[in-house]
């Protein structure tokens, strides 16, 4: 069960490795030979610093990381309109202050030069938190409850099929409810009582589409989310469930956000297994009767310096259709240089267009110390 102490955020290393896109199938054979040959894909310059410091109730910690990123996917599949950004450089702070009572409070803020489609690699967060025996309330730009309690299929290496592979070509799987993102918003996520915990958010404006028309925002948004964890036998399950809700500005021309999820993960030592349902509707669309469903599963082996993970998702809505199988992993080359690399099928369907069908391989190195 996640703790309601200290900084509970996913993204706590940072990547990078490669540079240069690949767009045929035979130069994506070639990249699988070189990783699989050796496990360094392209030289890289990649600078990594964490620095931190502590006294008494008090901790500030910097991190640092700069790096270059690998990918391409088959001719067959749509390119984006634009390259991504192969050099990225990221940022964290955070700094926290322990009460003789044991209250943390805490800041915490990231920045990096571009957006990733993996949610857990994701750093533009920056918001305010105070963690207690009653909970952990946030408040700033950050993920809100019904996607923090969100069981779903198990990702690693850089995302599998809710992954950096999107970057090239491709639409990621949602995973879980479409919420409201990183928006300012305010959070009470309650601590674990016999395995249930609960939590709310209410962002007063998602503005993610502030740079179309005027007025396409999604305003007074509320998340809830619920997850329950239990042991049993030698295994831990749990079942979680999760609400969206936001009101479009008419002006717009969007459609209000209403959406749910459901999940459910198994864990065993190194194993861990997860399976999700998200009903997204016509949330956030302007194709109205869109009626977007999506199921996903996978399943991962995760070990101190290395693992491994296959996941799925299969996504219905009136005019597109996509499904996804991605596996990937991590290896700890040495103490200081980690090998990450993902490999995804695509194969979509836009209105009464042709199924298009493909491959898109993303491959990092990262150095950290």
């Amino acid at each position: 069960m996640e703790n309601t102490g200290g900084n509970v955020r996913d993204v706590e290393k940072f990547q990078g490795a490669g540079r240069n896109a690949m767009t045929t199938r035979s130069t994506m054979c070639g990249l699988a030979v070189a990783i699989l040959a050796g496990g360094v894909v392209a030289p890289t310059a990649v600078l990594a610093q964490d620095l931190s410091w502590q006294q008494g109730g008090s901790r500030v910690e910097l991190q640092l990381a700069g790096s270059a990123l690998v990918g391409g996917s088959d001719e067959t599949l749509p390119k984006r309109a634009s390259e991504p950004d192969l050099l990225q450089g990221y940022a964290r702070l955070t700094a926290d202050w322990t009460s003789p009572a044991g209250r943390i409070f805490g800041v915490s803020l990231e920045a990096s030069s571009s957006d990733r489609e993996s949610e857990a690699l994701n750093a533009q967060e920056i918001y305010a938190y105070l963690a207690s025996d009653f909970g952990r309330f946030e408040i700033g730009r950050q993920d809100g409850a019904a996607d923090i309690l969100a069981y779903r299929a198990p990702v690693v290496g850089l995302g599998q099929v809710r992954g950096d592979f999107a970057r090239f070509a491709g639409t990621p799987a949602s995973l879980s409810a479409y919420d409201t993102g990183d928006a300012a918003k305010i959070t009470y996520l309650s601590p674990p009582i016999r395995g249930v915990r609960v939590g709310i958010s209410w962002a007063p404006e998602d503005d993610r589409n502030d740079g179309g028309p005027a007025g396409s925002v999604q305003k007074d948004a509320i998340e809830l989310g619920a997850q329950v964890e239990q042991p049993l036998a030698d295994w831990i399950v749990g079942a979680s469930a999760a609400w969206v809700q936001a009101e479009a500005d008419p002006a717009g021309g969007r459609a209000d956000i209403r959406s749910w999820s459901l999940g459910a993960q198994a864990r065993r030592g190194p194993l861990k297994v997860g399976i999700g349902f998200v009903d997204r509707g016509d949330s956030d669309q302007r194709v109205r009767g869109f009626d977007q469903t999506e199921w996903s599963g996978g399943v991962a082996w995760i070990r101190d310096g290395w693992s491994v993970g296959v996941s799925g998702a299969s996504s219905d809505a009136s005019t597109f259709q996509n499904r996804l199988v991605g596996i990937g992993g991590d290896y700890d080359i040495t103490d200081h240089v980690t090998f990450r690399t993902d490999l995804v099928h695509v194969r979509q369907k836009r209105g009464f267009g042709p199924w298009e069908d493909g491959l898109t391989l993303v491959s990092e190195l990262e150095y950290h110390f």
